[in-house]
């Protein structure tokens, strides 16, 4: 049933926009962010003010949300790390990508599940993998560490703004809440 639901679902996606790019369901994404024999809880963050403000300030991107689900993995009683996954707006089309972060607060994986925008937007592999093991500094951004995407500097903007934002979310209600 979940097979039949998945296929109607990518082909009202392409029927309703055009361009459309369902790559992997939710389920399926957490079932990849750490391969093996490890289990995941889902953790529901709803924010205060406080936390809004020392996020928004970390990360140097307005939060358009106070609500947030985080997944922490575990093997035994050992914390492997965490997923989240975040949906962006883009130009006039959003994106949703699962971002993997270690216990140590960088990130360990990027895996895009969604994207709405045309494909020539979409960022490369080798673009991606950049932001492996990267946290949240004032080098994590574009012309720092990060190459723009010529031809897609919303795309790159929106992509690095997001992972800035989970990372700091990460590191203030998940880390600091000992989660």
């Amino acid at each position: 049933m979940k097979t039949i639901f998945a296929v109607i679902t990518i082909i009202a996606l392409f029927t309703v926009t055009g361009s459309a790019e369902l790559f992997m369901t939710r389920d399926e994404a957490l079932n990849t962010a750490f391969p093996g024999d490890d289990t995941f809880e889902k953790i529901d963050i709803f924010l205060n003010d406080e936390q809004v403000n020392r996020i928004e300030e970390l990360s140097r991107v307005r939060l358009e949300s106070k609500i947030y689900i985080f997944y922490k993995f575990t093997y035994g009683n050992e914390i492997l790390g965490y997923a989240v996954l975040d949906t962006h707006l883009l130009r006039t089309k959003s994106e949703t990508v699962m971002y993997v972060i270690g216990n140590d607060g960088r990130l360990i994986n990027a895996e895009i599940l969604a994207f709405f925008e045309p494909s020539e937007y979409m960022q490369s592999e080798k673009w991606l993998m950049l932001f492996e093991k990267e946290r949240l500094d004032d080098e994590l951004r574009i012309d720092r560490d990060i190459p723009n995407i010529t031809g897609a500097t919303i795309t790159s903007h929106a992509f690095t703004e997001s992972v800035r934002k989970v990372l700091a979310v990460y590191e203030v209600a998940v880390k600091e809440g000992t989660n």
